[in-house]
């Protein structure tokens, strides 16, 4: 049975569509057709964009796509947080029921309101969408992105939900109804804004569902001189919340026995699969300089079945992608993009990342 032919709850979420855009002329009108060709009552949705210190036309490609435009200007406080709680402040929730927030350099399928609508009437009050890469061909760097993203998209997202743990917040693509954002508010204004709000959801004994039929496609950055700077941002956000919530997350699970918070904890204190993979590799090189009399050769068998344990997920991976005889091809480029993430998170780590919001550069 096809998606299309899934018998869908009637409309009766009104939803309140934020996008929060710096910039974003060039590929805003993409995301805003995507959205207004919607399987979706028009009389059910909004689109807001907020113009976040804007110094192109976003505005007037938001009001020329029929979005209601907030034009935000602040010379102190920068980065989608704000934009987020700037639109929340000035918007009337009490006409909607839930709050969808996606990124301006996305686009959304034409269902995605219909099955966010079934996610909502299920009882769900924190959503992730499936997040996907919308460019896979474009690059080898996209297209190992694309591999990457797809075991959590495929795997290990939908496997959480159907063990009753929770999902986490990816920053693109996440809905929330109103109960939520009145009881909490929006405070998060860190670089790692979707892990920091995350966090104090789950400290609060809230569940992230992930709706696996609402699709968001995020225009993924085709090279390394592109990606750095948001990789910068993006790693040394997840690294400050990791210490500032992770462990805490966990402990706190550990003392009241509860499963799900010391499960939601895992994704801010344990390595992504790219780190995960260089500890692997800098481990393995490190057990070879040992004496044997220090079980030499055991840290070698574990550190050896390790890195085939994590080959073998990224082959999982490739056979769950469309194109995939050409992103097999893109583990031959792997090593570079290892070693350049490895520079990334050694920054972050050492806290010489990105301390404030830097817009990703795009191309026509």
């Amino acid at each position: 049975m096809s998606e299309r032919q899934i018998s869908l709850s009637p409309a009766k979420v009104r939803f309140g569509i934020i996008i929060p855009a710096h910039n974003e002329e060039l590929l805003l009108p993409r995301l805003l057709n995507s959205i207004n060709v919607q399987n979706y009552p028009l009389d059910m949705f909004n689109v807001i964009v907020v113009a976040d210190n804007c110094t192109d036309n976003t505005a007037q490609v938001g009001l020329e796509n029929g979005a209601v435009v907030l034009e935000r200007f602040d010379n102190h406080h920068h980065g989608k947080g704000y934009a987020i709680k700037y639109a929340l402040e000035r918007i009337d929730l009490d006409i909607y029921d839930a709050i969808f927030i996606v990124d301006a350099d996305s686009t959304v399928r034409s269902d995605i309101l219909e099955h966010l609508n079934q996610v909502i009437l299920e009882g769900n009050s924190v959503i992730q969408c499936y997040n996907g890469v919308a460019n896979p061909d474009e690059s080898w760097f996209t297209r190992l992105l694309d591999v990457s993203r797809t075991i959590g998209n495929e795997i290990y997202h939908p496997a959480k939900g159907k063990l009753g743990l929770s999902s986490c917040l990816d920053g693109d693509g996440m809905c929330f109804s109103k109960k939520i954002l009145l009881k909490y508010g929006w405070e998060a204004f860190t670089v790692g804004e979707d892990w920091e709000y995350y966090a104090r959801l789950i400290e609060e004994g809230e569940t992230v569902a992930f709706a696996h039929k609402a699709r968001v496609y995020h225009q993924e950055s085709s090279s390394l001189k592109q990606a750095t700077p948001q990789r910068l941002r993006w790693s040394s956000g997840r690294f400050a919340i990791a210490w500032k919530y992770g462990f805490r997350i966990f402990y706190r699970g550990i003392i009241e026995g509860n499963i799900r918070k010391i499960d939601a904890s895992f994704p801010l204190i344990f390595p992504n699969p790219s780190l995960g993979m260089n500890i692997t590799i800098s481990g393995f090189v490190l057990s070879l300089l040992l004496p044997i009399e220090m079980n030499k050769y055991g840290f070698v068998l574990w550190f050896s079945s390790l890195a085939l344990l994590q080959f073998v997920i990224f082959m999982i991976r490739i056979m769950y992608t469309h194109n995939k005889l050409k992103n097999f091809y893109s583990l031959f480029v792997a090593p570079f993009f290892l070693v350049w993430k490895m520079g990334i998170d050694t920054c972050s780590a050492l806290g010489m990342g990105r301390k404030k919001w830097v817009r990703t550069e795009r191309k026509c």
